[in-house]
């Protein structure tokens, strides 16, 4: 491949091998053919290690080999139907979170709606306040008023008890001078002149009499309507007094009311979003569990559904354009053009071989899927599994990278199959196969 030395996976057989040591001819890694002896010595080693292990694992694993298909099948059975009712669990669950979601709408429009309200409420508040405080200024005046009206009160208290005495002193005197004959009058005058004097004096007394009596009279009707206004503007003041504070009162009960209910729904909407969280914790494990499950489901398929019936079904391991195809320059495998860090992912389930770097084609995952068929996928910037590790179909394996590509940041990718190398595009679905292969290269990816 382009004068570079070669690959583990001809270390997995070549053209001239028929299967991986199946005939007891020479072990596979026998035919590898690198440009550097130590390279050859090096993949002999690690591939004797592999066969130890792949001859220790089928002599440990013949004992349940008849029984194994019998409890996978039952083991995979049950898995299926815990995927099928995690999955129904999981819908009704999903079902539950959005009637809550709902109803923590709902609250939510109740919150706002008793918002709006308590703010109307804070106005209204606000304005009787004012009012009260206004009226509370002219309680201050009417207050002075009364106070006014209650000394003038007193003063024509004072003047009617002056008016009353003299009027009485006069009536007195009146009843007196009643009780005096005329004859009296004529003979204390001395003469006619004197007794006109007498005269013109009682007009006079009599004349202040009835000034005095009008006064008396005048200071009762003023008392009488300084003491209306004053019962009046008391009156008056009493009833704005209690209404206003009837109506703040009235305000301050309602507002208390909308408090206590926002209050509670303030509550609810917390004990929703609580369920909320809740339940989608619980979906995200049941996802996670039925996830595992898919996964478990897919590991048991491995060794007993053949790899090869997935033949042109498989989806690509990374999605871009390939670079070269099958054979082109001499190539075991393919490259596919995608972007740095971009997941790699197996193609089917199955077990890691190999996982580390090797010269030519950076790190690399050699990955066994039963019945003799083995992916290899180089390039990579980072290993994700290691060897040993199982591996379900879809699993990210590594991220692709440029360390050994000459055309920037891609994956060299390979299939065998009995030790044969085969043509990766053959082995993918036609629609991502169409997606794959670059404009203008008609039937080569075929």
């Amino acid at each position: 491949m382009d004068g570079r030395p070669s690959h583990p996976l001809s270390a997995l057989g070549d053209n001239r091998m028929d299967s991986i040591g199946g005939d007891g001819s020479r072990p596979f890694w026998k035919f590898c053919r690198f440009d550097e002896v130590f390279e050859i010595r090096w993949v002999e080693r690690l591939m004797k290690k592999v066969e130890k292990i792949l001859i220790s694992a089928i002599a440990s694993g013949l004992i349940l080999f008849l029984a194994l298909p019998c409890l996978q099948a039952n083991r995979k059975e049950q898995i299926e139907k815990d995927i099928h009712q995690k999955k129904k669990d999981l819908g009704d669950i999903k079902k539950e979170i959005s009637v809550t979601r709902e109803k923590e709408k709902e609250i939510r429009g109740k919150e706002s709606s008793i918002l709006e309200n308590l703010h109307s409420i804070e106005t209204e508040l606000y304005k009787k306040e004012k009012e009260l405080k206004q009226m509370e200024g002219q309680l201050a005046q009417t207050r002075e008023r009364l106070r006014q009206a209650r000394d003038q009160i007193t003063m024509l208290n004072n003047g009617l008890e002056r008016t009353r005495k003299e009027l009485l002193s006069r009536l007195t005197a009146l009843y007196k001078m009643e009780r005096t004959p005329p004859e009296a009058l004529l003979l204390t005058s001395q003469s006619f002149p004197d007794l006109l004097k007498v005269d013109k004096y009682f007009k006079v007394i009599l004349h202040s009499d009835a000034r005095l009596i009008e006064t008396f009279q005048y200071q009762v009707t003023l008392k009488e309507r300084y003491q209306e206004e004053l019962t009046r503007d008391q009156q008056q003041w009493e009833r704005n007094i209690s209404e206003v504070g009837k109506k703040k009162s009235e305000i301050q009960t309602i507002k208390k009311e909308k408090q206590t209910l926002l209050k509670s729904i303030q509550n609810q909407k917390v004990v929703y979003q609580k369920l909320i969280n809740e339940l989608e914790e619980r979906a995200k494990n049941l996802q996670a569990l039925v996830q595992k499950l898919e996964r478990e489901k897919s590991l048991l398929s491995y060794g007993r559904e053949k790899p090869e019936n997935f033949k042109g079904k498989l989806t690509p391991p990374v999605h871009g354009k390939v670079l070269s195809l099958f054979k082109e320059k001499g190539q075991n495998g393919i490259e596919i053009q995608a972007a740095m860090g971009t997941e790699i992912r197996a193609v089917l389930p199955g077990k890691v071989l190999y996982a580390d770097w090797f010269k030519g084609f950076g790190n690399i995952v050699i990955i066994d899927h039963g019945d003799h068929v083995f992916t290899v996928s180089g390039y990579c910037s980072q290993l994700l599994k290691k060897a040993g590790d199982e591996v379900a179909q879809g699993d990210a394996i590594g991220l692709v990278g440029s360390a050994g590509a000459l055309k920037g940041p891609s994956l060299y990718f390979e299939i065998r199959h009995q030790g044969k190398a085969q043509n990766p595009m053959d082995w993918i679905s036609q629609p991502d196969k169409l997606a794959l292969l670059p404009e203008g290269t008609g039937s080569k990816g075929k």
